[in-house]
């Protein structure tokens, strides 16, 4: 498909919700959890450590894990995927951990499954929180936070959603709104078909949105699930649609990863 075939958000499109997930992300290094080239698949013993269950005695692997993706989306840097959803001034939902939205300069994220550059309290009815150095180590001292919570002395950990917990009520509440408020729903880098995300894209469709899935291999049945499905590298459609909505031409110089 052509660029000039393929859809192309118009002036009408003034309320633009992305979905995200990994595979907006790999490009920098830091990969995607399922399918077999995916960390699960890959790494076994580390799925193993992401249930809940196995807290606290999971936490060494857990800092590590967690620390060493934080480190790594840190030194990469956003992708151009992230820099032009940020230009396009778009509300995003996130299933990453990495805060690449943020870094590239998006105000309005939600994110779904936590973020791995913030430190909670193993407590759930403590509401203790900081912002983590990333460091290599399976100790929260070499993240940069105290190992111990300085409220209520319970261990500290990643706040990173695991296996088995629920996701933080407040950013699938403000998920639910936005996809209802959406004119454009637009999933990147996730099939969107595991739940809660999976019922986003129907909500926002709902309540009169286009959908759209952009995803290099498409699962099998997304033409079912979304209005138009581009099969192509997002890092090349979404700086296309920002250049075609701001009418300007040629590669932003904001777009270090492309080329």
């Amino acid at each position: 498909m052509s660029a000039g075939d393929r859809f192309t958000p118009g002036p009408t499109h003034r309320q633009i919700v992305f979905l995200t997930g990994s595979g907006i992300s790999a490009r920098t290094g830091l990969g995607t959890f399922r399918g077999p080239d995916g960390l699960w698949a890959l790494e076994p013993e580390t799925e193993e450590a992401m249930h809940a269950d196995l807290l606290p005695g999971s936490l060494p692997q857990l800092w590590r894990v967690w620390g060493r993706m934080a480190r790594t989306a840190r030194d990469h840097g956003p992708t151009p995927g992230h820099r032009a959803i940020a230009r396009l001034g778009a509300s995003v939902i996130t299933q990453n951990i990495d805060g690449l939205h943020q870094a590239a300069g998006s105000e309005m994220v939600a994110e779904l499954h936590g973020s791995a550059l913030r430190a909670v309290c193993l407590e759930a009815r403590c509401s203790w929180t900081a912002v983590l150095d990333p460091g290599g180590g399976p100790h929260p001292e070499d993240h940069g936070v105290p190992s111990t919570c300085p409220r209520c002395g319970a261990p500290t950990r990643p706040d990173v959603v695991l296996f088995d917990e629920q996701l933080p009520q407040d950013a699938l509440e403000l998920a639910m709104r936005r996809a209802q408020r959406a004119d454009l729903f637009v999933a990147v880098g996730t099939s969107g078909v595991v739940f809660p995300s999976a019922q986003l894209a129907p909500l926002a469709a709902s309540h009169g949105a286009t959908t759209v899935l952009i995803d290099i291999a498409p699962p099998v049945g997304s033409s079912a699930l979304f209005d138009h499905v581009i099969a192509e590298d997002a890092h090349e459609v979404l700086p296309d649609w920002e250049r075609r909505l701001h009418h300007v031409g040629g590669t932003s110089f904001l777009d270090p990863f492309l080329g």
